[in-house]
């Protein structure tokens, strides 16, 4: 008596899945890095005198474990490391910065000096962990 309708079969909605595309798109674009990453070669432990040429000039950085920064022996602020650095090594290039870190300093005191010998135009930096600076 009652006659069942005839149900056509609908296509499934592409939107969903391009949806879902560009969400993905969007994330990789936000999530990936365009910068270009510089590099400084750092020597771990500090060369010796030995192994130095005879013309080269050593400025050493000093990372004190209370927080204190010397370069070459006098106390510079973290804010003027870099240009205190300028001023140690002149015009000359083949310098070695040498960064001797006092057991007990602060990493984020390392990362200041290394980036401060990148700045001053060092070749060469080396670090090594003292148990204590001569001074």
């Amino acid at each position: 008596m009652f006659e069942e309708p005839i149900r056509k079969r609908g296509m499934a909605s592409l939107t969903p899945l391009i949806d879902v595309v560009f969400l993905l798109l969007i994330f990789f674009m936000l999530t990936t890095s365009f910068l270009q990453e510089q590099s400084l070669s750092v020597v771990t432990p500090a060369p010796s005198a030995d192994e130095l040429p005879k013309d080269a000039r050593v400025v050493e950085i000093w990372l004190n474990g209370d927080g204190s920064i010397a370069i070459d022996g006098e106390p510079v602020e973290r804010a003027a490391l870099s240009e205190g650095l300028k001023a140690a090594i002149g015009e000359r290039k083949d310098i070695t910065v040498t960064i001797l870190a006092e057991k007990g300093s602060r990493t984020q005191a390392l990362v200041s000096a290394v980036e401060a010998a990148r700045e001053s135009g060092a070749k060469n930096v080396g670090t090594a962990r003292v148990e204590k600076i001569a001074k």
